[in-house]
């Protein structure tokens, strides 16, 4: 698998819906983005037929992210949670998916104000075996998201993730890394990388204020150095959160703009990461 740049829907709308689906997909590919990443929070409103049709035509691959709602937590209801996600994952794959990743093991924003327990891990695991062994026979990723300390107390780190998918004991679960929560808990996000090795195939790639890639505090040369020397070939999704449902931007604490438009992100952005990508060799 060559490495392929992609974007969050985010950056077009909040939901995916017809409209902002046939603005989002058609810009994708005008801008040479292969994959874009539909967040799949609420997958029975989604029009399945349509995003296909959609995404074969403009040549756009899909992948699909979500979070587990508030009443849905894996380490207090971890059948509510293997149901949520199983249901995510059957629209994942009718969606032509092969990855679901994002935060599937807790919701935004939650946390107990204690380090995370072996009855919460077991919990998880709990939750996730099945929904593992479901994707496997979908022939598809299940990823897990570490966040930083301040959106969740279960996974902060690429070693605490390798650590769970252990205990999950399914080769086609994955790390599922992010560069924004990276730059907080890594010691370096080279060093992240180089940790996660082969098991992170996805990759969010977010600037330090989740806005225009290259215009923050993020190592951009340290992580794609790093990249490289993994022999990284699997999606760099760019993250930014121009667009977000009321309930996520509170989660994560997005209280300004982080970009001045969507436009900022493609014309500037984009060409940012390719160009990292080629400097290292990720993409011809």
């Amino acid at each position: 698998m060559a490495t392929r740049i992609g974007m969050h829907f985010s950056l077009w709308a909040a939901t995916w819906t017809r409209e902002s689906a046939e603005l989002a997909v058609p810009e994708c590919a005008r801008y040479g983005l292969e994959v874009i990443e539909i967040p799949l929070l609420t997958p029975h409103l989604i029009d399945v037929a349509h995003a296909r049709d959609l995404l074969a035509a403009h040549k756009v691959a899909p992948s699909g992210s979500l979070c587990l709602p508030d009443d849905t937590l894996a380490t207090k209801e971890p059948s509510a949670a293997r149901d949520f996600v199983l249901r995510a994952l059957e629209t994942a794959h009718a969606l032509g998916c092969a990855f679901l990743g994002g935060v599937t093991y807790s919701a935004l924003g939650y946390k107990t104000g204690k380090p995370p327990t072996e009855a919460e891990y077991e919990s998880i695991v709990t939750a996730l075996q099945p929904v593992a062994r479901r994707a496997a026979e979908l022939g598809m990723t299940l990823g897990l998201e570490p966040c930083n300390r301040y959106e969740t107390h279960l996974l902060n780190t690429a070693a605490q993730t390798l650590a769970l998918l252990g205990r999950i004991g399914a080769p086609n679960t994955a790390v599922h890394l992010d560069t924004y929560h990276m730059n907080i808990e890594e010691k370096g996000i080279g060093h992240g990388f180089a940790v996660a090795g082969k098991r992170a195939p996805y990759i969010h790639i977010s600037e330090s204020d989740r806005g225009v890639p290259g215009t923050g505090t993020i190592d951009w040369e340290d992580a794609f150095a790093s990249l490289a020397r993994i022999g990284f070939s699997g999606d760099l999704v760019i993250e930014s959160f121009v667009t977000l449902p009321p309930e996520i931007a509170a989660a994560l604490c997005v209280w300004r703009p982080v970009a001045r438009d969507r436009y900022e992100v493609l014309d500037q952005g984009v060409s940012f990461i390719r160009g990292l990508a080629r400097k290292h060799g990720l993409v011809a």
